[in-house]
This record gives structure tokens, sequence and C-alpha cells, in this order.
């Protein structure tokens, strides 16, 4: 089919133009210009991930708005009278466009743009780059974004993200702070969207309570901990939970929480 881009004609302004591109992933109401030789040692992460995670500083000193006016080195987009091969979700979005009366070259560009999101295997996308970025997190809430990023792929069914966040966990001393609970209780968040490795995860969590004393810093940890319990299959629960009733290291209000979740599960006890 024909585009129908191929009938607007182009400004001059700069989202027109082939070194134009979205400031943040997915959607954003500014723009940078590729061209720009700051941007030179990020094209491969930009333009291949998608990921601005080195030049987030960069991007908000040079993002500008869509239809800025174009400078000389302007680069239009090529327009053609030749059928150009679209996805079909794609096509259908144009057309929606079309019908809603929203036809423009911006909303085609977006629309191009999501259809690529939409066209990425997200399973198999490397995390390397989400590694770094928590380990050289410094402060909360750049570790809570990290930490939501591997949610993302994680939902995905991405195992390299599951794999990697669950080995941060692990590798977590035990909290001693509000915050640091805080932090373990988002990492469970994330790592319950993957529904095929609760049993991997389940084990994990009881080690974990096991070298982590109960007390009201750790307390909000304890809690995400059974609620997850409280979410598996009742052989999960029993299999993971059970060793924790025959320790001594758990106070009787801990026990009788145990209890109470696999009576719920499967009239266990």
């Amino acid at each position: 089919m024909n585009t129908t881009s191929d009938n607007l004609e182009l400004e001059r302004v700069c989202t027109n133009c082939n070194y134009c591109f979205l400031s943040e992933p997915f959607a954003s109401d500014f723009v940078i210009c590729l061209k720009d030789p700051e941007f030179e040692p990020y094209l491969d992460e930009i333009l291949e991930e998608q990921d601005f995670s080195r030049c987030q500083d960069l991007v908000k000193q040079k993002r500008f708005p869509w239809e800025q006016e174009a400078c000389p080195d302007f680069d239009p987009m090529e327009s053609s009278d030749e059928d150009i091969p679209l996805s079909p979700e794609l096509s259908c979005a144009i057309d929606q466009l079309a019908k809603d009366g929203n036809l423009t070259s911006e909303t085609i560009q977006q629309a191009i743009f999501e259809d690529m999101v939409d066209e990425i295997d997200w399973a198999k996308v490397p995390v390397e780059k989400y590694v770094e970025r928590l380990d050289n997190a410094k402060t909360p809430e750049a570790r809570k974004k990290a930490v939501q990023g591997f949610g993302g792929l994680i939902s995905q069914k991405n195992k390299a993200a599951f794999n990697a966040l669950f080995s941060y966990l692990k590798d977590l001393p035990p909290p001693t702070t509000v915050e640091q609970t805080h932090l373990r209780v988002e990492i469970l968040r994330q790592l319950k969207l993957a529904l095929n490795f609760q049993e991997k995860l389940a084990r994990l969590l009881v080690k974990d309570l096991f070298r982590t004393p109960s007390n009201n810093t750790t307390r909000g940890w304890y809690t995400a901990v059974f609620r997850f319990f409280e979410s598996v299959s009742a052989d999960i629960a029993v299999e993971a939970l059970a060793p924790m009733l025959s320790s001594p290291q758990f106070s009787y209000r801990i026990k009788k929480r145990v209890k109470n979740i696999l009576e719920r599960l499967n009239d266990y006890w």
C-alpha cells in the first residue's frame, strides 16, 4: 500500500529530518539531533536498544521541541510513490489516524517508531547495560528505577533479566535500614513477574529470611515475602516454608504466620 505520508509536503522542521530522534524511548515531547557529534559515542545504544542510560544528562541538555525550525543540515525524510510494505499493525494504526483526522508527519513518525518497538524480541534483549545501571546507581530513586527496568524485561519472559536481578538480591547483605528494606521489596515485586521461576524464587526468599533478623527495620521485608507465599501453589509454599517451622531461630509469631499461610493454601495443618 502507499503510505499516506507520501502525499504530505514536509516542512523544514526538525521532526521531518532523518537526524531527528525521540529524546526518550517509546514517547516524548522532545527530540535530539543524531548529527550532533556529542551523541556519536552513544549512537549504537540509542538506535539499537533505545538505551539512553549513559547519556541521560546530555539528552536533557540537548533535547528540543519537535517543531523547531530545521538547521542547514536538514535531511528530509524520503517520500516515494512506490508501495512500501507495512506491518498489519502499522497499517491499521495509520488508517486509524486518517479516520480520526490526526494524520500528520509527526503522528506517522510516532506510529512507525512504536511499531519498531513492538517488533523487538524483548525476551532476548541483552541485560548487561541494565546490570551496569543498577550497579552504578547512587541514590534510592536511581536504584528503584534501575530495578523497575528489569521488571519490564522480566514481564516479557526475559530469563537473563530475571537471573541478573535474582543474583543481585541473593548477594545483598541483610537490610539494616528501612531504605534497604524498601529496595528489597521493590526487587521482589519485579521478580514476581516471572511466573515460571516461583519455585526458585521461593527457595531464595526463605534462605534470605534465615539470615535476616526480624525487627522493626525488616518487618516490611518479612511481610512482602509472606505475601508472595500467599500467592503461590501449596506445593511450592510447603516445600520452602516447612524448615522455618522446625527452626528455633523464628519466633512463635512468625511460625504462626507461616502455619496460617499453609492452612489457607491447602489445609496442610
